[in-house]
This record gives C-alpha cells, sequence and structure tokens, in this order.
C-alpha cells in the first residue's frame, strides 16, 4: 500500500481516513496555529474579554456571536466532508478549515463553557492542549506513511492554502476600536488574499473538482485525483 494512502482492506475502492495524512494534519496544524493569534489579537485589540467571569446567556446573547460559535460553524462541515469525500485535495482543504475552526472553538471554550476568564490559564492549557496534539498527528503520520504526500503538493496548493489564512488575518480590518496597526494589517492581508488566490485559486479548485486521471497507463486505475497515481511501494517514478 501506498505511504500516504490508508485503505481499509478488502473494502473495494480505496478510502481515505482521518485528516488525510501528514499534509492533512499539517495543514490543520497551521489553521490552529493560525487562528489562535488573530482571535488573541482581535480580543486585545477590542479591549474586551467578554463575560468575566460570568458566561453570557444562550438564549439571550445567542446573536452576540462569539468567535467559538464561528470556530464550532466550520468544525461541523469540515468533519463532514472528511467523512465523506474521498479526494485527497478536497480532505486537505477541509483539515486546514478544521484546523482554523479549531482554534477559533477552543480559544473561548474555556470561557463559554466553564465560565473562566478569557486568559485564564484553563484557557491557555486548552489550547496547548490542542496544538500539541495536531503538531504530534502530524509528525506521527510523516514517520507512519512517509513525506511522499508532500511531494505531491504544488505551488498552487500551498497559496492557495496561504490566501485562506491571509482572508482570515485580514478580518482584523473589522476589529474596533480600529487601530492603524490592525487596519493595516487587514488590509495587507486581505489584498494579497485577493491577488493569491486570483493567481492560483482558480487552478487549484480545478484540480480538486475535475475527473481523476493519470498519465501513466499502469497506475491510471489506481489515481488519487488530477495527476496523482498511487505507485507500489517499491516504485520510485
Amino acid at each position: 500500500m501506498a505511504p500516504f494512502l490508508q485503505a481499509y482492506p478488502r473494502a473495494g475502492p480505496l478510502r481515505r481516513v482521518g485528516l488525510g495524512g501528514p499534509v492533512g494534519f499539517f495543514f490543520a496544524s497551521i489553521g490552529f496555529s493560525s487562528a489562535v493569534p488573530v482571535a488573541r489579537v482581535w480580543q486585545a485589540v477590542a479591549q474586551e474579554a467578554h463575560c468575566n467571569p460570568a458566561c453570557p446567556s444562550f438564549a439571550l446573547q445567542a446573536l452576540r456571536l462569539h468567535h467559538f460559535y464561528y470556530g464550532l460553524g466550520l468544525i461541523l462541515p469540515s468533519i463532514i466532508t472528511l467523512a465523506f469525500t474521498g479526494r485527497q485535495r478536497v480532505r486537505w482543504d477541509a483539515s486546514l478549515i478544521l484546523g482554523i475552526g479549531l482554534g477559533l472553538f477552543s480559544d473561548e471554550a474555556a470561557l463559554l463553557l466553564v465560565g473562566v476568564p478569557y486568559g485564564s490559564p484553563l484557557s491557555f492549557l486548552i489550547l496547548t492542549f490542542l496544538g500539541i496534539c495536531l503538531a504530534f498527528g502530524a509528525i506521527h503520520s510523516a514517520f507512519r506513511d512517509g513525506t511522499r504526500e508532500f511531494h505531491v503538493l504544488d505551488q498552487a496548493d500551498i497559496l492557495t492554502a496561504s490566501s485562506i489564512l491571509l482572508a482570515m488575518s485580514g478580518i482584523l480590518y473589522l476589529d474596533r476600536p480600529l487601530q492603524a496597526i490592525a487596519e493595516t494589517a487587514g488590509l495587507v492581508s486581505w489584498t494579497s488574499a485577493l491577488v493569491l488566490f486570483g493567481l492560483y485559486g482558480k487552478r487549484h479548485f480545478l484540480r480538486v473538482w475535475s475527473r481523476p486521471r493519470c498519465e501513466q497507463p499502469r497506475c491510471r486505475p489506481k489515481c488519487l485525483g488530477y495527476h496523482e497515481c498511487r505507485f507500489p511501494r517499491d516504485h520510485h517514478p
């Protein structure tokens, strides 16, 4: 079995499980590690720690959305996508969104679920624990499956993922009270995200949704996606 595939034996078509191998875990890790600083900077600029120590009533203040709820809104569709899709690049994208959602969700988990202050040690402990788990998952999957999956990544994949992270960082432009540093950082992030997505996003998503095909006949029945082939362990293309 190829190093970067996990399949159920005798189950017919190949199915990828988990976050999609080392690249999936890596994308989830960078999504998580990018979302947490953005959320913390947002709170620092806004000069509010929300309920301290009392939490808002879900009935009365449900529309006053914390980024906890936005994170939850990203986690659910990402998990559904990972559960049902078999396309590797779709799984990588879903893993990136899942990492962002986990970062936003866990940043206020202690505040809203336990009722402790936003800057409490428990809040940082939760973030540290999840960050270590994702980093360990990336390292473990790389040792277990090898790093060949990283060679499938190309410029379009990497820069499209970067544009998504920059678009998330650009949300700082909407923070209030508006500060010059946050405004500049938000505008630069959004502008960079638009440029990168315009140049490389189309190529990435065309390969995500195109029909799987391979150029080499001997690997054609085992295609993963656009120009992605599963080679035997002893084959070095």
